[in-house]
């Protein structure tokens, strides 16, 4: 939260833990910029019934003093190497981890309409690191 009389509570924000994410649970979506199209992802309910659900990390009343650090994309993360899921391992059986992360803002149903609406602010940056010798 910029708010500095306000925890954000309406919406708060949630990110799915991703090995509890495979990819057939992905959704590919496209936004349309006036320059360009880029995509993103969403997470459908795991389609086989014999799955847990997706395990989700909740954070409420986070205040000024508070930010998280989402993953945008990681081009050695499992899903961007071609295997079927994040932290189990990339295409030549490495340990790998998450591609990126998939997280929401939400309705919590326990908060009042009337709570004051989330101020924010996003910073996206770009970590290159050189490949080890």
């Amino acid at each position: 939260s910029i708010d500095p009389d306000n925890p954000v509570k309406n919406p708060p924000l949630a990110c799915i833990d991703a090995t509890s994410v495979t990819v057939d649970d992905l959704r590919t979506f496209q936004i349309h910029y006036v320059d360009r199209v880029g995509e993103n992802y969403f997470a459908c309910p795991p389609s086989s019934s014999n799955r847990q659900q997706h395990a989700w990390w909740y954070y409420p009343d986070m205040t000024m003093q508070e930010a998280l650090l989402l993953k945008q994309w990681d081009s050695i993360g499992g899903v961007a190497c071609g295997a079927h899921c994040d932290g189990n391992g990339n295409s030549n059986g490495a340990k790998a981890p998450s591609t990126f992360t998939v997280h929401s803002a939400f309705i919590d149903p326990s908060v009042s309409p009337e709570s004051a609406p989330r101020k924010s602010i996003e910073v996206r940056c770009v970590v290159i690191w050189e490949k080890d010798s």
